[in-house]
């Protein structure tokens, strides 16, 4: 009885890991040059880009000379252009 009562709590616990999976059949790769890449490969180096961008806009407007830590603002806009990405790319935005 008590092994009964652990599949059917393992069960629910089954189907959240599995609802993660794509019913494409395949992750989300891109083909370049013939090689299938990850699509957030692509979205990390276009966060990166975005990065680069804003920063040497925020260093044309002299705002630079003002963050408090650099490295982590850069950081964080990195991400937040990753996940924009990533956003735009698969629909979500």
């Amino acid at each position: 009885m008590a092994i009964r009562a652990a599949r059917a709590a393992l069960l629910p616990a089954l189907a959240l890991l599995v609802a993660g999976c794509s019913a494409s059949g395949g992750p989300p790769a891109v083909p370049i040059f013939g090689s299938f890449f990850p699509a957030w490969v692509i979205c990390a180096v276009g966060g990166v880009l975005v990065a680069i961008l804003l920063r040497a806009l925020l260093i044309a407007t002299r705002i630079d000379e003002h963050l408090p830590a650099p490295p982590l603002v850069y950081l964080c806009l990195a991400i937040s252009g990753g996940i924009g990405l990533w956003m735009l790319w698969s629909g979500v935005a």
